[in-house]
């Protein structure tokens, strides 16, 4: 028997606990987050692209990292959440985590706030040392690990060294927060490199990512959350690549590039639409097929 509470609503999606069985729901909608904050838009079937997208990774990644993952089928779902008509292919049931209080970003190219830091003359960056003569948008050396405090919504997250990352954890009551730091560093960034060269082979460039994990009841480090998928991952396509410039890659930045360049201003349905496609573009390179609402 479940009985489904309502645990949180976070930018983006509905998070149900089923109290009986130690299981979460995560309920995945169409909003649009930016500017640390929700943005009054939505993109069409986005809740739906970004469950079958993480749950593929999910999938093919068992192997290399410990996930929660269930399934995402509603049928295997009990309760009036899973069963509700709008909800369908927007469900994913995963085992419940303690969620640690830290995001693990792996980096492998110039850009984002590592651009926005760089290019004011810092060559360190979450306790990494960043080289000379890196280009807008070029790769990095090395994929770099540059972890993050979790802020509520409003609130921006704030970096981390791996020293830092250790006390955050151990601040929030954790227990062992030298293993659990190295798991997460870890595990990232094989998860990374993975979905980094799966990327390439179907065209795209995975120019970074974040990973969110928690420790189950046997005290193992697990990954939750979602993997891989354009609101959790910076994807750009290969043939569209240029070096120096700013990409605008798969995901919902074309609204944020346009909201930059027309602040107050209403967003037009085109652009949206234009999101949607990029969207539903990362989804059949990765998954592969047509995708069908």
């Amino acid at each position: 028997m479940s009985n489904w509470v309502l645990q949180r609503s976070g930018k983006i999606r509905e998070i149900w606990e089923d109290t009986e069985n130690k299981r979460v729901m995560l309920v995945a909608s169409d909003h649009v987050a930016g500017f640390n904050d929700i943005l009054p838009v939505e993109i069409p079937d986005k809740g739906k692209i970004l469950t079958s997208i993480s749950a593929h990774w999910f999938r093919l990644t068992e192997g290399i990292a410990p996930n929660a993952f269930i399934t995402i089928d509603n049928s295997e779902m009990s309760g009036l959440v899973a069963e509700n008509a709008e909800n369908q292919g927007r469900c994913t049931l995963m085992k419940k985590l303690n969620m640690l209080p830290v995001e693990a970003i792996v980096r492998g190219n110039m850009a984002g706030s590592l651009w926005d830091a760089y290019k004011l003359g810092k060559r360190e960056f979450c306790g990494n040392k960043i080289p000379e003569g890196i280009r807008r948008s070029e790769s990095l050396p090395e994929p770099i690990f540059t972890p993050t405090t979790k802020e509520p919504v409003g609130r921006i997250d704030q970096n981390l060294t791996y020293e830092e990352m250790i006390l955050h954890i151990s601040q929030a009551g954790f227990e062992d927060a030298n293993f659990i730091a190295e798991r997460i560093r870890d595990y990232s960034m094989a998860l990374y490199k993975f979905g980094r060269a799966y990327a390439m082979e179907r065209g795209i460039i995975l120019a970074e990512a974040k990973f969110e994990f928690g420790i189950d009841d046997n005290g193992v480090v697990v990954l939750g959350d979602e993997l891989l998928t354009p609101d959790a991952a910076r994807f750009w396509l290969k043939s569209d690549f240029e070096i120096g410039k700013r990409q605008e890659g798969l995901d919902k930045r074309i609204i944020q590039h346009w909201l930059e360049k027309n602040p107050g201003k209403e967003i037009p349905p085109e652009t949206l639409e234009l999101a949607r496609g990029r969207y539903i573009e990362c989804y059949e390179k990765i998954v592969g097929g047509r995708f069908y609402p």
